[in-house]
């Protein structure tokens, strides 16, 4: 592993360049952005990859929800180019977004935020038989998981790394407290794109974790709007606009104005877990998630 701090890395290719591939249908999964800039949309609430085209290779963001999209990811890759993958960036390290890895690289260099590593592997010492039980599956998983190799980051960078890689410009940028030990938001500056990781998803219960703080995800959006992309992909979602921020903030503006009337009303926490209705999104998935949310309403609440 190489710890970079804020900086830059230039990605050249050694090869000739080669142009891409004759176009080809990609598949209900695979939506153009913009020129040379593709998302790879998980089905239901799956992680969502990027595919981003450049003059010296490509660069994917997040490797897909397990081994099959990351081989669905690739198949994409070489339908659009005959380019290889030279760069993988990771806007998160949970099993989800990075367990494909091996599908990548090598070639291709892994890069994240600091602690994608070590939360990988301390992980992958918490489950050691997971790759077994994830092969047990289905026949198709299995067959996915040939050649499986536990892949962590090459490149890890601290608080911003620029990469320039052929005549694109990524932008890393670290959010603190949103989601996972190590987010990395990916701007793209002159197609103004960004990959907002999972500190916003779309129509689902985000999971808080004890270190997420609700003002560390508002500061996230608030960060990630100034930038005034046009296309938003969350970790988890469909693509949007910064709609998704919008909406994410009235989300946690309700949650702890609730929670914090339950609170005033002398109600204890396990109440109000048991009590507090978001009736306005009962239709969002994964609702067991609800009692991390009001853990962290909670504290915004009581330190106030």
């Amino acid at each position: 592993m190489i710890a970079k701090t804020t900086g830059t890395l230039a990605i050249f290719a050694s090869f000739a360049l080669i142009g891409s591939a004759p176009a080809q249908d990609l598949g209900a999964q695979v939506r153009k952005l913009v020129d040379g800039v593709y998302v790879h949309t998980g089905k239901g609430y799956e992680s969502n990859s990027g595919i981003i085209l450049t003059q010296d290779g490509v660069v994917v963001i997040d490797t897909g929800q397990n081994p099959i999209e990351s081989r669905a990811v690739m198949a994409a890759v070489k339908k659009l180019t005959s380019m290889p993958v030279r760069l993988v960036i990771d806007t998160e390290p949970h099993g989800d977004h990075t367990t494909g890895h091996f599908v990548f690289s090598p070639p291709a260099l892994v890069v994240a935020a600091a602690g994608g590593g070590e939360s990988m592997r301390g992980a992958d010492r918490a489950a050691p038989d997971r790759i077994q039980r994830l092969a047990a599956t289905t026949p198709e998983m299995k067959a996915a998981l040939e050649g499986y190799r536990f892949i962590t980051p090459h490149i890890e960078y601290q608080n911003k790394m620029t990469l320039n890689v052929g005549e694109r410009t990524l932008e890393l940028i670290y959010m603190k407290g949103v989601h996972s030990e190590s987010d990395t938001a990916v701007w793209l500056p002159k197609e103004r794109v960004v990959f907002s990781a999972s500190a916003y998803v779309v129509n689902q219960i985000n999971i808080l974790r004890p270190f997420v703080t609700i003002p560390d995800i508002l500061a996230a959006g608030k960060m990630m709007k100034a930038l005034n992309p046009e296309h938003v992909v969350p970790g988890h979602g469909t693509p949007g606009t910064v709609k998704i921020f919008d909406d994410g903030e009235k989300y946690y503006a309700l949650l702890v104005e609730r929670v914090g009337a339950m609170v005033k009303a002398g109600k204890s926490l396990d109440d109000i877990k048991k009590e507090l209705k978001m009736p306005e999104y009962a239709s969002f998935g994964s609702q067991d998630r609800m009692p991390t949310n009001i853990d962290a309403a909670y504290k915004v609440v009581t330190a106030r």
